[in-house]
């Protein structure tokens, strides 16, 4: 049943209800791929006592986490405000008693995700993102997935078994999505979680997929893990602490760097210019497990006067080879590879503030994530690029994220109102 056909059903029972008027104005709207996912996490709750649907509660969740929501109370202001064709969309049970489609209180919102299989959540969540970005799936040059993998410290959340929170995720470069994410148990670091996050990532051996990850991941287990699957390969940033594999990478590509740059990006904005410069070399001397290439990557900041503001110098090895990887593409995949940190990890700092929020029940830190998670993907899979903008329109109008969690991409929309967008994303 589309959003319009339930619009039309709700009103029939309450018109002054549903809080909003013009609910035609939103055509097909059918969010029914993901709510199908989301009656597939199980129910930790006990029988008794249960007056709402997992899967109903997890709907509004992921309403409220579109909305910016940043806290249990939060989420429980946008629940009251949903309205009321949308609640029916969302799944609400109609109480002949209050004419209404119930929604949960902040209690029910806190004690669920306090028990719910936030690993299961996170797993079901990062698959059904993936499932969506396999649909629209575009090769990235020699490989049909590159994925960025690095981990978030909760600073502001703990757990009884967790004196920090740490989330070890896997995002994909180009959809911005994240498909996959662990938490780090307390007595260990994220870089023994490799081998958990790549089998929970839903990319198999035998599909070409690129692995980028940062300096922590410079060992011999994990170039040995990644690259040791077929089709799979490692892009790793080495720094000084790591001596030996430094010392032979940088002199395999000391002697490109007196030529010119065999690849330059540059990128102006914000009245600075940057400028990466990427030179590559043979691995042929260098002690390191699949290595195939090194690379030498300078990047350079300019103010508008063109004075230089900044200089860092960073080396690369990958088992990527130039058949493969060529200098353009080395290049692209380093600087790509912080794109975790700009559109996941600083998103759901700056708009949910996960660095500030002191969530410590039960399951909730990393439940909270996950939902936060699916609600960027979802925004990223429309293609969306102001990330806060849009949570602020949806915040102002709570039908919006009807649109945003359906799937189908030959839905068409109109304006909601004169004030409102013009359009939404196709």
């Amino acid at each position: 049943m589309t959003f319009c056909q339930h619009a039309h059903c709700a009103s029939n029972r309450d018109e002054s209800a549903t809080g909003v008027a013009g609910e035609e104005e939103i055509l097909e709207a059918d969010p029914a791929m993901l709510l199908e996912m989301l009656r597939t996490v199980p129910d930790c709750r006990g029988r008794k006592g249960r007056r709402y649907a997992l899967s109903f509660i997890l709907a509004v969740w992921v309403v409220a986490a579109l909305a910016g929501a940043m806290n249990y109370r939060e989420m429980a202001a946008v629940a009251a405000s949903i309205p009321q064709t949308a609640l029916c969309v969302l799944g609400a049970e109609w109480s002949y008693f209050s004419r209404r489609h119930e929604y949960p209180r902040r209690s029910t919102i806190r004690a669920v995700l306090a028990v719910v299989d936030a690993g299961e959540l996170d797993r079901i969540t990062t698959e059904w993102l993936l499932l969506q970005a396999r649909r629209n799936q575009e090769d990235d040059g020699s490989f049909s997935w590159v994925m960025a993998l690095d981990g978030k410290v909760m600073r502001g959340a703990w757990t009884d078994e967790n004196s920090t929170v740490t989330l070890f995720s896997a995002m994909l470069h180009r959809q911005a999505v994240t498909i996959a994410q662990v938490m780090v148990p307390e007595d260990t670091k994220e870089t023994t979680q490799v081998k958990a996050l790549t089998e929970k990532s839903g990319l198999r051996e035998g599909e070409r997929v690129l692995a980028t990850l940062d300096a922590a991941h410079a060992s011999r287990e994990t170039a040995k893990l990644i690259a040791g699957k077929q089709g799979w390969d490692y892009l790793i940033t080495v720094k000084t602490d790591k001596k030996n594999l430094y010392r032979q990478a940088a002199r395999a590509v000391l002697p490109a760097l007196p030529g010119p740059p065999h690849d330059v990006m540059t990128e102006s904005s914000r009245g600075r210019t940057t400028k990466w410069s990427c030179w590559t070399a043979s691995a042929e001397s260098v002690n390191f497990p699949h290595i195939r290439q090194v690379a030498c990557i300078i990047r350079e900041a300019f103010d508008r006067a063109g004075e230089k503001t900044s200089k860092e110098v960073a080396i690369k090895v990958t088992s990527a080879g130039p058949e493969k990887e060529t200098a353009a593409d080395l290049n692209r995949h380093a600087r790509d590879h912080w794109g975790i940190k700009n559109k996941s990890h600083y998103v759901r700092d700056t708009v949910y503030g996960e660095d500030r929020n002191q969530t410590f029940k039960g399951n909730g830190p990393q439940a909270l994530a996950s939902l936060h998670n699916l609600a960027i993907g979802l925004l990223c899979l429309k293609n969306v690029k102001a990330i806060r903008e849009t949570m602020q329109e949806i915040h102002l109008d709570r039908r919006l994220a009807l649109a945003y969690m359906a799937t189908e991409r030959n839905i068409s929309y109109l304006a909601l109102s004169s004030n409102g967008p013009a359009a939404l994303p196709p």
